[in-house]
């Protein structure tokens, strides 16, 4: 508003009524970053600091930066995309965009603001001045946390209520409006009693604080009073919008301007185009309006299969009466006065969002970065057995300095392994979550464990082999491409698809329509489109006349399912129905003749569905959702199921078996990691269970109008939980949920909160799986220690659903210690909370829990034995074996360079960050792909200095060695001395030519080593020459 003193600004009476920043506060709080200012990287951190931006390792969300030496990366609010500014000296040099997931730059920027984080700025006056309005508060308690946060100058939650401590919060909406600018107030008796009811609020809220002993400045100081604002309103120049005539001599000029609405649609499209076609016979003027050029363009499509031609643009008379348009307009209208008409995706379709655009992770990103290692991991050397990570040090060797990993083992013992060589350490995931013993640095005992892990495997790859090759053998039903109600069915989507989301419904339906069954899993976080996937996938089957089965683990799931699938599909003639306990017998034989006779199109229901009574006409596909949650005897049932009809199975937290297979490459993937329009990462707080916490967050959520789950997983105790809550919050209307309740009570309950008759659910885990409720956004988990990771990450998931900032509470006992197991589940949880996280739980899961229950009891003691991870490479090692692939021994090269080759703690400061870099490096699998870490390196932390030029110049002559089979590569001096592996991969052809042309230079010599006289003195270009050599000699 400031800059452009131009444009539209809407604001609800509430909204309008708060206290702001003065614009000029504001105008000394924003950042100003182009080329050529003179300021340090300091400089800008503190005032970053100040705004309330958070310092880390890496900035990957809004409101975070991080300072590397010269390059300093900065996320601010409202910006597409974080910004990576160089500095040269105490001077900008340039500035230019990045992506988030890979860190890697993406456009040059002329100029940038980084506006702030917070309602307030931070530097040391403002808060002392904060501190001192604090303690002026009447009697009362103001939060510790609040008080400590400002003492160390960051952020807290909580602090927007005590904005009118701090100076410069002094001024209201209009203050940021230019004097001669236009306000319409949209129906003035509603704006005032809106302003009117948000100060009533405020005041009732301040009762609420006084009467919890906790201090809050009064709701006259974070409020403007209705009056007041009426009072500067009425200077300026105004327009009343009102659904009533105006008395006659009020002041002012009475415009009529009647608009009709628009019917609302709901994907029948027939009807629609019926009435298109009378609007034109009537000359109105009809404009569709898309929110995408890929919807418009979709939308222009589906008129013309219904012989209606449309122009992309605004209908504007006989020339142009029908038209497409791409803009944003909440509702459709009819305007009689002028034949104009305009029609939103809303009314053909329901409510259509657009998603930000985001650029989705790359493939395979998740997977690789779970095996990051932290300080005091347990730890697999593939030679040398299980040992503690104990840091990173740099030590002089051979009078070079280089960075070690340091790996403890029994007795004390140490191995320090050179950076270059990570590739032979993995983290430890065992098959129980106790520790297991560390091995004798030097010891047998390793060989034999690996030896016997290696025969027991050949047993369970056999059997895996069988299962993926029945899977490509076993005749399917290939489903015939799109038809065009398909595309209908899909237009009326009421979101714009994910990037993610469309590369998965491609990939399940090219599945589809080959000839064997189709056995894909859909890994997305809570609410990110799963069922959507599967909507189209179940169109996709019924059309070919094919029946469907939608299997989910609880009755309130099947129900909301029910509802979803059945709104989706009404416009089509396709029957929908649930089999669950929520269905009388009656009910339920009923349906099973329907699935016999093939009256039942798509049936939705709890493992009933897999009883032995539940016979289909032709069963084509099977939806799976959430698998984990089912039985031994159910998934034994899925296990068959499988081999005859496609299926495909939906989870947030793969289990880990699947995580398995997917890590193996048995089974078919497709990751929806990209949030949808709006969504916000979940706030989430360990806290001890505290009255106070439990009401401060109950009335923070009902104060912005929403909803609270409160989950305790004791039906023996729910109701004195309920007794308790309802003396700590007397006012809150608080409703009992629990599985022990009759189908009845239970389906009443969920209703009547869905349709908030209540404001707090007091619940079990009833609740964990799908259930939608927008409005709730506070979730408080009771004995948050007693449930598992997967359970605690799915019930996060049911808050968070619409456009607000969620909250996560997970309380723990005052007075018991915390397991090990249970505290490091609660900090994964808190540490994993951005968007799209559901993937990495899994495998932390898989850690936390082991992988004892991967592979029946049977494998227990052998995953324990290596560690999941070596497991795997084993089994992947006999399966290739057995396919009859060629599987060889690695060889890894141990390079000898003349110089120093490590990352400088200058160049790259964060150690995490560092063994990060160093990981990567070691694992980057061909010349590109390290040359991509190259550049990545000079772009995130600048110019590289020598030793890590070095570095990258030995990781890719290793490389080179590595296809040569090279055991060893010495270039210190510039006699070149190459050690080679019993079988090299050496090109015999080129060998004898290179021995040829070196005129006595080249010598093969004893023990498979290869001697070069090089004659380069220079270290650089004896490095180069050396690797063109190795090229020259390793076979194609």
């Amino acid at each position: 508003l400031l800059r452009e003193g131009r444009g539209l600004t809407v604001a609800s009476a509430a909204a309008a009524s708060g206290r702001f920043l003065t614009p000029e506060a504001l105008e000394q709080a924003v950042v100003h970053l182009h080329p050529q200012r003179l300021v340090s990287p300091g400089a800008v951190a503190e005032r970053l600091t100040w705004n309330g931006y958070r310092r880390v390792p890496q900035a990957t969300e809004p409101g975070e930066f991080s300072l590397r030496g010269g390059i300093l990366d900065l996320y601010p609010p409202l910006t597409p995309h974080p910004i990576r500014i160089e500095f040269l000296g105490d001077a900008i040099e340039s500035l230019r965009t990045f992506d988030p997931e890979t860190q890697r730059s993406r456009s040059p920027l002329p100029r940038a603001l980084a506006l702030p984080v917070i309602e307030t700025f931070l530097n040391p006056d403002s808060r002392q001045a904060a501190l001192a309005g604090l303690d002026r508060l009447p009697d009362g308690r103001v939060p510790p946390s609040l008080r400590e946060a400002l003492e160390e100058g960051r952020a807290a939650p909580g602090l927007p209520a005590y904005l009118s401590c701090f100076p410069g919060v002094d001024a209201g909406l209009l203050d940021y409006l230019p004097p001669r600018a236009l306000c319409l107030l949209d129906d003035p008796d509603q704006v005032t009693a809106a302003a009117v009811r948000a100060r009533e609020e405020a005041v009732a809220a301040d009762a609420r604080w006084a009467a919890a002993g906790v201090a809050v400045p009064p709701a006259s100081a974070r409020l403007t009073a209705w009056e007041t604002l009426r009072a500067a309103l009425a200077s300026r120049v105004q327009v009343a919008l009102s659904p009533f005539p105006l008395p006659e001599g009020l002041a002012g000029e009475a415009i009529p301007c009647a608009t009709e609405a628009i019917p609302a649609y709901q994907g029948r499209l027939q009807v629609f185009v019926e009435d298109v076609t009378r609007w034109l016979r009537e000359g109105f003027a009809v404009t569709l309006v898309a929110r995408s050029d890929a919807q418009a363009r979709r939308l222009q499509e589906l008129l013309r299969e219904h012989a209606l031609g449309a122009v992309l643009g605004v209908a504007s008379g006989p020339e142009r009466p029908l038209a497409v348009a791409v803009g944003e307009v909440s509702r459709g209208f009819r305007f009689p006065a002028v034949k104009a008409l305009l029609v939103t995706e809303g009314e053909l379709f329901g409510t259509r969002r657009l998603p930000p655009p985001r650029k989705p992770a790359r493939p395979g990103t998740t997977l690789q970065a779970l095996g990051a290692m932290a300080l005091g991991d347990l730890v697999v050397h593939m030679d040398h057995g299980i040992a503690r990570y104990r840091g990173l040090e740099r030590l002089a060797v051979a009078e070079r300095d280089g960075d070690y990993l340091i790996l403890e083992y029994a007795n004390g013992d140490r191995l320090y392994v050179p950076v270059e060589k990570m590739g032979l350490v993995q983290r430890y995931v065992g098959a129980e979550a106790r520790p297991p013993a560390l091995d004798r640095l030097g010891g047998s005992a390793w060989a034999r464990a690996k030896a016997r892990v290696k025969a027991s495997v050949r047993a369970l790859a056999k059997e895996l082999v069988q299962l993926y090759a029945a899977r490509q053998v076993l005749p399917g039903h290939p489903f015939s491409p799109d038809a065009p109600w398909q595309r209908e069915f899909e237009a009326s989507f009421p979101y714009e698809e994910t990037q993610d989301q469309l590369h998965a419904i491609r990939a399940v339906k090219a599945d589809m329509e080959k000839p064997r069954p189709m056995d894909r899993l859909i890994c997305g976080d809570v609410g990110y489109g799963k069922t959507e996937v599967a909507m189209r996938a179940a169109f996709k089957a019924a059309m070919d006349s094919k029946q469907v089965a939608v299997l989910v683990p609880t009755t309130v799931l099947a129900m909301q399912h029910v509802a979803s699938f059945g709104e989706r599909f009404a416009p089509f003639p396709l029957r929908v129905e649930m089999l669950s306990r929520f269905r009388s017998r009656r009910e339920q034989q009923a349906v099973l003749q329907g699935l016999r006779d093939g009256t039942v199109d798509i049936v939705i229901g709890t493992h009933r569905l897999l009883q032995r009574d539940v016979r289909f006409r032709d069963l084509g596909l099977l939806v799976v959702d959430e698998e984990q949650r089912f039985g031994v005897a159910a998934k034994e049932r899925l296990k068959q199921l499988r081999r005859e009809v496609d299926v495909l199975t939906l989870t947030a937290t793969p289990i880990p078996r699947t995580l398995h297979m997917a890590m193996l490459g048995v089974r078919d993937v497709s990751t929806i990691e990209t949030p949808p329009e709006d969504r916000l990462a979940i706030r989430t707080f360990i806290c001890r269970f505290d009255p106070a916490v439990i009401r401060e967050a109950v009335e923070r959520e009902l104060v912005r109008g929403g909803q609270v789950f409160f989950v305790h997983n004791r039906v023996e105790s729910i109701h004195s939980m309920g007794r308790y809550l309802k003396r700590l919050l007397p006012h809150v209307r608080i409703a009992i949920a629990h599985g022990q309740q009759s189908e009845a009570a239970l389906e009443r309950v969920m209703v009547d909160f869905y349709a908030r008759k209540h404001e707090l659910l007091l619940c079990t885990t009833i609740i964990e799986s799908g259930l939608d409720i927008p409005t709730a956004n506070t979730i408080i988990v009771n004995r948050a220690d007693r449930f598992g990771l997967a359970q605690l990450y799915q019930l996060r998931g049911r808050v968070g659903r619409d456009r607000h900032r969620a909250h996560a509470y997970l309380l723990i006992p005052r007075e018991e210690a915390l397991t090990e197991v249970a505290r490091r589940r609660l900090q994964v949880l808190v540490e994993f909370t951005e968007l799209g996280s559901g993937f990495k739980i899994a495998a932390r899961d898989l850690e936390i829990r082991g992988a004892g229950n991967l592979l029946g009891a049977e494998q227990h003691g052998h995953i324990a034995a290596v560690g999941f991870d070596l497991y795997c490479r084993l089994t992947q090692e006999a399966v290739q074996e057995l396919k009859g692939e060629p599987v060889e021994s690695p060889v890894d090269p141990a390079v000898r360079l003349p110089a120093e080759a490590l990352l400088p703690d200058v160049y790259v400061d964060d150690p995490g960050l560092r063994l990060a870099l160093y990981k990567r490096l070691a694992a980057a699998e061909g010349e590109e792909a390290l040359e991509e870490l190259a550049v990545e390196l000079r772009d995130r932390f600048g110019p590289p200095p020598p030793e890590a030029t070095w570095l990258l110049r030995g990781m890719a002559l290793r490389l080179v060695a590595r296809r040569l089979r090279a055991v060893e590569v010495d270039l210190r001096s510039p006699t070149v001395r190459v050690r080679l592996d019993r079988r090299p991969g050496v090109d015999g052809a080129a060998a004898a030519a290179l021995l040829r042309e070196s005129a006595g230079r080249l010598r093969y010599g004893p023990q498979d080593t290869l001697t070069w006289h090089s004659g380069e003195e220079d270290p650089e270009r004896r490095a180069a020459a050396v690797k063109n050599l190795l090229r020259r000699l390793a076979a194609p």
